[in-house]
């Protein structure tokens, strides 16, 4: 019998190499579906990573717009403070926690919805007292923890430090409908401005009240018996400023700024904030503030005096900032201002169809006539808790 042992040999190698051919492309095979798996991983932590920040974060910023509320709502009451302190007197390490509601239902907590799944704050928002609550700034620790609804494995906590002051030691809801800082010249009243006050109508910060040509009360429709006169008789204000002597200092204008941003970006309506600062030129004409939350409506110098129109009634204090070379239009108009108005400088034109209501703003909240500012702590965002803080 005649066998093709060479013929049988190359069989056998050709199915050989066939194997491990297949061996080859099946571990290939397993390679490449296990580096797409892990991709798919690795994409997905990525995903879901930014989610959790971004509802963290979302968490964080409705913390600070809380608590801005809270030390604003004229009433005596802080946060909740675990002691029990509520007067504005709580010590370094007390805590408090907020529940996440933002529709105010007062119902189970609402969750944040981010990308493909919605996170909810199991543990709620806590404030932490770093220092005493009575400091000058108090430093309070925001922490918001998230969790993921459907993916529980999901979570993240991120904190923030903010400063809690008192906008300025004066008193911006306790001053005369009419303030200014220098005089009314002759001719600066337009008709007859109405101005109701049973106390002392209009002021002078550096002017006399005793010189016709700086206050003359014949130019103002003053009923209630209101007289002019300065708001300190015991002692010099000469070099006091308008600023330093409804809000304490000179500082308190940039801290009027930041409060007004932080309460824009929180999305706070403006009917409900407690700080407006207007850079804009345009005439203002939105009623602003209550009898119950009075407003600080402060116009910069860039935004030149604008005009209040619209018969708008606001309840609180206007401020205008005056530019060096003074404002060609004195910010006067159709509005009812319950409260004060207040002008750096001269005051050079106001006309008859504003009406100035004098009001007692009560205790004003924890501390008469002085609004709270939460500024964010520079460099105290973590989404980790720092070894030995």
């Amino acid at each position: 019998m005649n066998i093709d042992t060479m013929r049988r040999q190359r069989g056998a190698a050709t199915l050989i190499a066939t194997v491990i051919l297949v061996v080859i492309a099946s571990l290939t095979v397993l390679v490449v579906s296990k580096s797409a798996i892990n991709e798919q991983q690795r994409s997905g932590v990525d995903a879901r990573s930014k989610e959790v920040y971004a509802a963290a974060n979302g968490a964080l910023e409705y913390g600070i717009s809380q608590l801005m509320i809270l030390y604003n709502d004229n009433d005596l009451t802080t946060p909740a403070w675990d002691s029990g302190t509520n007067d504005g007197m709580a010590a370094a390490g007390d805590f408090a926690i907020l529940s996440y509601d933002p529709d105010g239902d007062a119902a189970t907590n609402d969750a944040f919805v981010q990308g493909i799944d919605s996170f909810g704050l199991s543990d709620n928002i806590t404030y932490t007292l770093i220092t005493a609550e009575d400091q000058h700034p108090a430093i309070i620790e925001i922490t918001a923890p998230v969790v993921g609804a459907n993916e529980s494995h999901v979570t993240k906590t991120i904190s923030m430090r903010v400063l809690r002051e008192d906008l300025g030691g004066g008193s911006p809801f306790g001053a005369p409908p009419l303030v200014v800082e220098k005089c009314i010249p002759d001719g600066s009243a337009l008709g007859t401005p109405d101005i109701t006050s049973d106390q002392v109508a209009i002021a002078t910060i550096q002017g006399d009240s005793s010189d016709g040509d700086c206050l003359n009360q014949d130019h103002f429709d003053i009923t209630g018996g209101g007289i002019v006169g300065e708001p300190t008789n015991d002692e010099d204000t000469s070099d006091t400023s308008l600023a330093e002597a409804l809000f304490g200092s000179e500082d308190a204008v940039d801290e009027i700024q930041e409060t007004s941003a932080i309460e824009e970006a929180a999305g706070i309506a403006l009917e409900d904030r407690g700080v407006i600062y207007v850079t804009e030129t345009t005439p203002w004409g939105s009623s602003v503030g209550s009898l119950s939350k009075p407003v600080i409506l402060f116009f910069a110098e860039e935004s030149l005096c604008p005009a209040i129109n619209g018969g708008t009634a606001i309840y609180g204090l206007v401020y205008y900032e005056a530019p060096d070379a003074g404002c060609d239009n004195q910010g006067t108009g159709s509005a009812t201002v319950f409260g004060t108005v207040a002008y750096e400088g001269n005051l050079t034109s106001i006309n008859a169809n504003i009406e100035l209501v004098q009001v007692d703003f009560g205790d004003g909240g924890e501390n008469t006539g002085s609004v709270k500012t939460i500024a964010p702590l520079p460099g105290s965002w973590r989404d980790f808790t720092p070894a030995g803080i």
